[in-house]
């Protein structure tokens, strides 16, 4: 996978802000987030182009827009791997 998914384009200096991301949720349970943008017209485009990624392989993720929070979408790219909890966005 491209390492353009997690890079985050918008500031994150210690924000608190929410942003658009694209959730994948994996077969196994565990889901993950990429591609955070500011607007949801721009993580719209981003669903789109990932969706385009995945399509053409054999595993192939559920996908959808998510409102997450900057510290939360920073947990996930680091300590959260393979996350499952119910209660995430």
């Amino acid at each position: 996978m491209s390492q353009g998914l997690w890079t985050n384009r918008v500031d994150t200096t210690r924000d608190v802000r929410t942003r658009w991301a694209v959730r994948l949720d994996w077969p196994a349970g565990d889901h993950e987030f990429g591609c955070p943008r500011g607007d949801e017209a721009a993580a719209r485009r981003e669903l789109e182009r990932v969706r385009s990624f995945w399509s053409r392989g054999p595993m192939r993720p559920r996908l959808r827009l998510a409102r997450i929070s900057a510290h939360d979408f920073d947990l996930h790219a680091s300590a959260r791997r393979g996350c499952k909890a119910p209660d995430c966005p």
